[in-house]
């Protein structure tokens, strides 16, 4: 039986290995998708900057695993493949290898779809004594991400829905384990006793905290330094909570990565309701999007409060404080200006001031112009009545044997040509417009 087992995980390992290429498969840093149907820009966010940067805060190796049943065999359980590929594939941190993988074994559909059964997840969890139990962290976790492995976000009809529940599973799995590790660990990130360490007089530095809730500014092309994301990230999240209303930003490569064909306004509201974005009843909130494959951007504003907010002349008002900073690749001052004049925008909004376009010019403008042009009707008026005389007899109002021509002739007087402009290639470099759909409105272009 040993010898079976073994010949079928190695049977699977070379299935891994040898036809991934030709299997679509998406790799996001700690996280491996090889239905290539489970990517989000929160999924995204989460495989390259999140679980990363709490590995390296806890020394405890953070992966999330979706493999397909191509390949394996029907005596192969999902706890196998995630022993097997936990052990193989250089997962956990110093040592003692200590980690923690989240491992789901979906199953196809006629459709293209995915299902996932009950039984066909687990974690697996590896952890230094000194550090903790690691059956009691792997019980945390599996306690953490149960509700989110429910039938019903995992029937193989709404692959983004599966996505959505996949997102939050791995948000529940990196709480847990901050909190477990906060919670039992005596030891620091390298595993050293820290009393000891503090003993010898070293110096400690202090980590920077990692907030598994902090989804607010999406940085997945590397344009922030991690100092500037962890400030503009607790801006945004503390704005979004004053006001009951969500504020994201997000840095993308390639918006068509992540659906919604060549329109990345489109793209921009299936991420907003994909990943369930904004607070309160109404999911209120605004985002931006920046491509940086052909510099494509667009906002997106949703929910009633929002709206109210920033309506079209609000949104475009609002474009102005941000998109030359974009333009000039100041990514840090572009989204710290767009945070400032969201605060600024929603305060207003709150005390029934929301950002108008003023009417009064309009009717100054309006008043002006018909006093000036009834004034010039008078005047021309008067000045035909110059040379009017009254007359004693009425046919003295008549000219003597009445109208007659007795000259013709054709002039030219002058050619009329009229011209259009031919824009080059610099005159499209930037310009957005108003666009809706999604349930909310927005703005798009380029920048």
């Amino acid at each position: 039986m040993k010898r079976r087992i073994t010949a079928l995980l190695t049977a699977l390992l070379l299935a891994l290995t040898l036809c991934v290429p030709a299997l679509a498969v998406t790799e996001y840093g700690a996280y491996y998708d090889e239905t290539d149907q489970l990517g989000s820009i929160e999924l995204t966010y989460q495989g390259e900057k999140m679980l990363p940067q709490l590995t390296q805060e806890l020394g405890v190796d953070l992966r999330v695993d979706a493999f397909t049943e191509e390949d394996v065999s029907e005596d192969t359980s999902v706890e196998d493949i995630a022993a097997y590929v936990y052990e193989n594939s250089g997962y956990g941190c110093g040592e003692s290898k200590d980690g923690v993988s989240l491992t789901l074994l979906l199953r196809s559909t006629a459709d293209g779809a995915y299902t996932l059964a009950e039984n066909d997840w687990c974690v697996y969890a590896f952890l230094d004594e000194a550090r903790g139990s690691a059956q009691e962290l792997s019980d945390a976790v599996r306690n953490a991400v149960s509700p989110y492995m429910v039938e019903r976000a995992w029937n193989g009809k709404d692959m983004t829905m599966s996505a959505t529940a996949l997102s939050q599973a791995v948000g529940a799995m990196a709480e847990s384990v901050e909190n477990y590790i906060h919670a039992n660990a005596s030891t620091d990130v390298a595993g050293e006793d820290t009393e000891a360490v503090a003993g010898e007089g070293a110096e400690t530095q202090t980590q920077e905290p990692t907030d598994a809730d902090m989804n607010y500014i999406f940085d997945l092309s590397d344009k922030l330094s991690f100092d500037e994301w962890a400030e503009l990230e607790a801006q945004a999240a503390d704005i979004s909570q004053r006001h009951g209303c969500g504020v994201y930003a997000a840095f993308v490569d390639d918006f068509t990565e992540y659906g919604g064909g060549d329109s990345v306004y489109k793209t921009t509201y299936q991420l907003y309701h994909a990943n369930e974005l904004g607070m309160g009843e109404n999911r209120d909130g605004i985002i931006i999007l920046l491509s940086m494959a052909d510099r494509d951007y667009a906002m997106f504003v949703y929910g009633e409060n929002a709206e109210n907010a920033f309506n079209e002349y609000g949104q475009e008002q609002l474009e102005e404080s941000f998109l030359s900073d974009f333009g000039s690749d100041e990514w840090y001052s572009g989204v710290s200006h767009y945070l400032n004049t969201c605060d600024e925008y929603l305060t207003l909004a709150e005390e029934g001031k929301p950002v108008r376009k003023s009417t009064l010019p309009m009717y100054i403008i309006v008043v002006a112009a018909s006093l000036v042009i009834s004034g010039v009707i008078c005047l021309v008026l008067k000045w035909k009545m110059q040379t009017v005389h009254k007359k004693v007899e009425a046919d003295e109002y008549v000219a003597a044997g009445g109208l007659q021509l007795t000259k013709k002739y054709d002039r030219y007087t002058h050619t009329t040509e009229t011209r259009s402009k031919i824009h080059s290639d610099s005159d499209s470099d930037s310009g957005t417009s108003s666009c809706s759909g999604g349930g909310g409105s927005g703005r798009s272009g380029t920048f």
